[in-house]
């Protein structure tokens, strides 16, 4: 009966985008989850750290941007499982080998769990890698609205303390995740927290346009 009421939800929802009954994937129909490939992310030069499956440019795309907002908080599970397994389709081929896999959710405000801990267990499960929440803000405030001077003063701190958390730790991928990138500076802040590991990455729905070109910088150089 769970399954079969289950069942009835998704198709009785409706497209988030255009409003079609006929919904397939993460709450869109399938054409339009087909015009998303129209945004496929292209990394810059000095991007290795980065990966994303769109680029968004807020105000170009009404689908990306309307498929953003549905993904906030902590209630569209299925949605960040199906773009889990792109993400891991996508990059799986391009990790080194040999190093073990720690996800790293963007903490919420609150501290309870919200889109980004949905995306990284996601994450951890499709890849056998570890959930690790070990972050908390140290700092207040409305990021949304945040201007760049004040996303740089944005600042993390570990939940508890960890043995793994060591520049030592030369086995360990650290990857943050989050579901968009903006300036680079919440991905900084989780960096310095860890302890500046020899090896971290970011990984998120989306990089969003018009970004400032300090994020490369900001994730090259963690204790600029």
């Amino acid at each position: 009966m769970n399954s079969l009421l289950k069942m009835l939800k998704e198709r009785l929802s409706a497209c988030l985008h255009c409003g079609s009954l006929q919904v397939e994937r993460a709450g869109m129909c399938v054409p339009c989850h087909e015009v998303l490939n129209h945004y496929p992310h292209q990394r810059r030069r000095r991007q290795e750290w980065l990966r994303a499956l769109y680029s968004w440019n807020p105000g170009e795309s009404d689908l990306l941007s309307a498929l953003v907002l549905s993904l906030k908080g902590r209630h569209n599970k299925q949605g960040w499982q199906h773009f889990a397994q792109m993400m891991v389709q996508q990059h799986v081929p391009d990790l080194p080998a040999g190093r073990r896999l720690h996800f790293v959710p963007a903490p919420s405000k609150s501290g309870a769990e919200d889109h980004a801990s949905l995306f990284a267990r996601a994450l951890a499960a499709h890849m056998g890698g570890v959930y690790f929440p070990c972050l908390r803000k140290a700092t207040s405030g409305k990021q949304r609205r945040a201007d760049r001077g004040e996303r740089a003063l944005i600042a993390m701190e570990l939940v508890e303390k960890n043995t793994e958390l060591s520049k030592n730790s030369t086995d360990i991928l650290w990857i943050f995740v989050d579901d968009v990138l903006t300036t680079g500076s919440t991905a900084r802040a989780a960096r310095l927290a860890l302890g500046s590991p020899p090896h971290f990455e970011v990984w998120v729905l989306a990089e969003r346009g018009l970004s400032c070109g300090a994020s490369t910088d900001m994730l090259q150089n963690p204790h600029a």
